[in-house]
């Protein structure tokens, strides 16, 4: 099938909409993050049509954090024409426009259940760069021991950036976000908070925002994303999880680790989806030195 690409305008939202009503049974983010998305003026954000009806058949979007890294977010092809090639053609797209901006890396990040987008990035020559294992629970679910008090320090988003320079976050800069990896230049104090324990596990805890730009928790969601030693990681995930069972609000949680902590994770109530180990894997393509 034949597609041309064009930049989106807010006047595609609603073919945006539609597309994303069928994508993760109707629990897609990115109806929530579009207008932010369309009004951010140095990324690029691309529709594919089909050339005889200007049917949008699926979208893009490449956030240029510098001219040296391009991150690839939100590819959506609409339900009726995937398998069809049109994914592929998103990230040759994707990629040609990097290689024009002189950009030397490009990443995504995907499910590792995700076969359509693990092949893709084999097609295109995409290296799995490091990954995080991503366990959730119910509050009703969760079995908390140990203690209750531990002194935790919270810290900053710039504090945050020092201390995982103390911990195992896998090849290059990126740490874990949740569905996503950012560089640790460019994490912020809009990215959630911070808490380190005993030098030895440092944690960030993310919430729902109301306007967000970006893949992340639902309303009543939270995401705790921890590196550090397992035991002490642990420690801190009950410290953070006696905290947020006070509030009514909280009723789903999600646990992004390292399997050897996510084992200890398991033994608190928390499972894999479907039952089996899963997480979200970085994918790295160089495309100049």
């Amino acid at each position: 099938m034949k597609v041309y690409f064009r930049k989106l305008i807010h006047d595609d939202i609603p073919a945006i909409r539609e597309i994303c009503k069928d994508i993760w049974e109707g629990y897609d983010y990115v109806p929530h993050v579009i207008e932010e998305w369309l009004n951010d003026k140095v990324s690029l954000n691309f529709g594919v049509f089909k050339n005889e009806t200007k049917e949008m058949v699926g979208f893009s979007r490449i956030k240029l954090y510098n001219n040296e890294l391009a991150w690839l977010e939100g590819g959506r092809v609409k339900i009726p024409y995937q398998k069809q090639g049109i994914g592929k053609a998103i990230t040759n797209y994707s990629i040609d426009y990097a290689y024009k901006a002189n950009i030397k890396v490009a990443q995504y990040a995907t499910s590792s259940k995700n076969l359509g987008s693990i092949s893709i990035a084999k097609y295109f020559g995409f290296k799995n760069k490091k990954s995080m294992n991503v366990l959730d629970a119910e509050r009703n679910d969760i079995r908390l021991r140990g203690d209750s008090y531990l002194k935790v320090e919270k810290i900053s988003a710039k504090e945050a950036r020092k201390q995982y320079n103390n911990f195992n976050i896998g090849l290059g800069d990126e740490v874990c976000m949740g569905w996503s990896f950012v560089p640790l230049n460019y994490i912020s104090d809009e990215d959630g908070e911070w808490y380190v324990y005993n030098s030895a596990a440092i944690l960030q805890k993310v919430k729902f925002k109301r306007i967000q730009i970006k893949e992340g928790p639902g309303e009543y969601e939270i995401w705790l994303i921890v590196y550090g030693k397992p035991k002490i990681a642990v420690r801190l995930i009950q410290y953070i999880l006696n905290e947020e069972l006070n509030s009514i609000k909280s009723k789903y949680f999600e646990i992004f680790c390292h399997p050897h902590i996510a084992k200890k994770v398991e033994k608190m109530g928390f499972s894999y989806y479907e039952g089996e180990p899963f997480g979200v894997v970085l994918f790295e393509k160089i495309l100049s030195e």
